[in-house]
């Protein structure tokens, strides 16, 4: 019955809060668009070399600038204005994708996305940062689970998409699709009023000092410095499986960009399924218990 209450109150959130709704419809569009766009850009590249090397040089300039900005200019989302932040990410990336299906080569294609992804990197932060000022602080909670939400929703449903449409129509079509949500996601945006996305005062103490006290942070807490190692290797071996999907899809079960797609869908509702069971196994246990 709390369940049910429960999500009955964050999607109430969608109707009160105008200004939410507007940042979790455009977050959940070009979250969809982007999923079918790395199932369309990793058979594009496949297609074209053949070769893991570049399948794996197309990972690291996609997800990569989200580390190295995270760790380096995370601090920066605080000082500059996240209205700006956020449309010009979603204008970079509808460039780059309207780009994408006039280029000739897989050196184009991997330095393209090389931009989509250092855009990809700043949107995320800054629209996390500016969701406090959107709705109320008893409901921050709820807002926070539904912006996830559309993570979970978008790992689920954008890959079977990028697949089936790859497989029928090849990828530059996906390419225009994925535009579009970046276009509809601008368009949404820029009707968010600036001073709700900004803190009414500044949140980190400078910079360098922010990078210092996270170090810190992390040296006096064992518990920290142990989830972090921990949470790296698993990265590292899903890279690894990540590469060699598209193989496994197009020489070992001959069901190319389609089977592609569903494996990568199947990895996003393991992601559902086991958020849900963690949050509900955190309520009876102890976090130690839990991580084993």
């Amino acid at each position: 019955m709390s369940s049910t209450s429960s999500l009955r109150r964050q999607f109430g959130m969608l109707r009160r809060a105008s200004s939410f709704r507007l940042l979790f419809t455009a977050t959940l569009g070009s979250g969809i668009g982007t999923w079918m766009a790395t199932i369309a850009l990793t058979a594009d590249v496949t297609a074209r070399t053949h070769s893991p090397w570049w399948v794996s040089v197309l990972f690291l300039v996609t997800f990569f600038p989200a580390v190295v900005v995270g760790f380096a200019a995370g601090p920066l989302v605080d000082r500059l204005s996240r209205k700006r932040l956020i449309v010009t990410a979603d204008l970079v990336r509808l460039a780059v994708f309207v780009a994408l299906p006039f280029v000739g080569s897989a050196t184009a294609i991997v330095a393209l996305a090389a931009i989509a992804g250092v855009a990809n990197s700043f949107f995320r932060p800054a629209v996390l940062a500016g969701l406090p000022n959107l709705v109320a602080e008893d409901e921050l909670t709820h807002g926070t689970s539904l912006l996830q939400a559309t993570d979970w929703t978008a790992t689920t449903v954008g890959p079977i998409l990028g697949g089936v449409i790859v497989s029928v129509s090849g990828p530059h079509l996906v390419y225009w699709v994925n535009a579009a949500t970046f276009l509809f996601s601008a368009l949404l945006l820029v009707r968010i009023p600036a001073r709700l996305l900004q803190s009414e005062q500044a949140i980190t103490r400078g910079h360098w000092r922010d990078l210092v006290d996270g170090m810190s942070a992390f040296r006096r807490s064992a518990a920290m410095f142990t989830v972090l190692v921990a949470f790296g290797f698993a990265m590292l071996a899903t890279g690894l499986i990540n590469v060699s999907e598209i193989f496994l899809a197009e020489r070992a079960l001959h069901r190319g960009a389609f089977g592609y797609g569903l494996l990568w869908t199947a990895t996003g509702v393991g992601l559902v399924v086991g958020s849900l069971a963690s949050a509900s196994l955190l309520e009876r246990r102890e976090v130690a218990s839990v991580y084993p």
